[in-house]
């Protein structure tokens, strides 16, 4: 995925951008050490890099972060099964269950469970981004 319309969509509401792009190399780094992470992630970090946007309405991680990591004690946790890729500034994280299809996943912190979202990657963002 290339996120041409994402990144026309930012570059019209951002003023500034705080985002760093992956370079190949550091790609290849999260993609070895997690085999079945989707590819419109990895694509969004080389296209659009980590960082905010949108003035701090969601926040993408430089890397993924486990369940253990951030001590989120799920069934899933045991295998760090789970891992996050952002959050919402609000407590909430996001990311994926890697046992499951990879559809996008959220920890809702109120409730210390995990909500399926049946979203993709690509679906989850650009509805954070308030594109239809």
């Amino acid at each position: 995925m290339n996120y041409f319309d994402e990144i026309e969509f930012l570059n019209r509401e951002e003023e500034n951008s705080n985002r760093e792009k992956l370079n190949d190399d550091e790609i290849k780094i999260i993609k070895a050490q997690y085999k079945n992470i989707p590819d419109e992630y990895l694509d969004y970090l080389k296209y659009i890099g980590w960082g905010s946007f949108l003035d701090c309405q969601f926040l993408v991680y430089g890397g993924l972060m486990t369940s253990s990591e951030l001590d989120i004690k799920t069934e899933d946790e045991k295998n760090n099964e789970l891992i996050f890729f952002g959050d919402n500034f609000s407590g909430d994280l996001t990311g994926f269950n890697l046992r499951k299809d990879n559809k996008v996943i959220e920890w809702l912190h109120d409730y210390d469970e995990i909500y399926e979202t049946e979203l993709t990657f690509g679906e989850y963002i650009r509805k954070q981004m308030g594109i239809n």
